[in-house]
């Protein structure tokens, strides 16, 4: 009966991109994306972007990382403000990373793989699997995190950085007065409301601070 069920959720969902991020010790970073159904790449890379974020304050949280998880909700909501004034006459920034590099391809075996599964279901939500090696999580899960994000800024028009700037704010709102970020019902219903229509009331709005470079 098992199977049959699991047969049955195969056919109702589709594979859209297998995220690929490897780390060449804890100094090179080669992220991937392999996509096997794409419409729009700018917004399908935002939103396969809002999952695998969300998946990975998540995973932080099942490890005890609450503290690192906030921390980079700090960090990114920093992010998500320049990137909101960012004009298209502008060069793109760079997120500080330490000594943390990405680079395009793979060009040495790879120390450490995480993966992610994005899929598209049958009643129009999605879902993200992700799988990756332990150890070193609270550096290695956010380092993911970075720069999954620092290759959406250099590769996507600058009107989709608008788009991903509100969906980022709107995720952090929702984590803030909807539901934690650690219950496991908030991987569907987060992501969704930061990539639906309604929007965040004015006055819940956060105040600008400044983007050290």
């Amino acid at each position: 009966m098992r199977k049959l069920f699991r047969f049955f959720r195969r056919d109702r969902e589709s594979l859209q991109a297998i995220l690929n991020i490897y780390f060449v010790s804890q100094d090179l970073m080669v992220p991937q994306i392999h996509w096997k159904k794409s419409q729009d790449y700018g917004t399908d890379t935002i939103r396969l972007l809002i999952y695998y974020y969300a998946r990975i304050l998540y995973e932080l949280a099942e490890l005890n990382e609450n503290r690192v998880a906030r921390e980079l909700i700090d960090f990114v909501g920093r992010i998500a403000k320049r990137l909101l004034n960012l004009a298209a006459a502008e060069p793109r920034f760079k997120i500080p990373m330490g000594k943390l590099q990405l680079a395009k391809s793979l060009e040495q075996p790879a120390d450490r793989l995480y993966e992610a599964k994005f899929y598209a279901l049958g009643n129009g939500s999605y879902r993200l699997d992700f799988q990756g090696v332990i150890g070193k999580e609270n550096y290695f899960l956010p380092a993911s995190v970075l720069g999954l994000l620092q290759f959406s800024i250099d590769s996507l028009e600058t009107a989709y950085l608008t788009e991903l700037s509100q969906g980022l704010e709107k995720l952090h709102y929702y984590y803030r007065f909807r539901q934690d970020f650690w219950e496991g019902t908030s991987l569907v219903h987060g992501p969704r409301f930061a990539l639906g229509k309604e929007k965040i009331p004015a006055s819940q709005k956060p105040k600008e601070e400044k983007f050290q470079k």
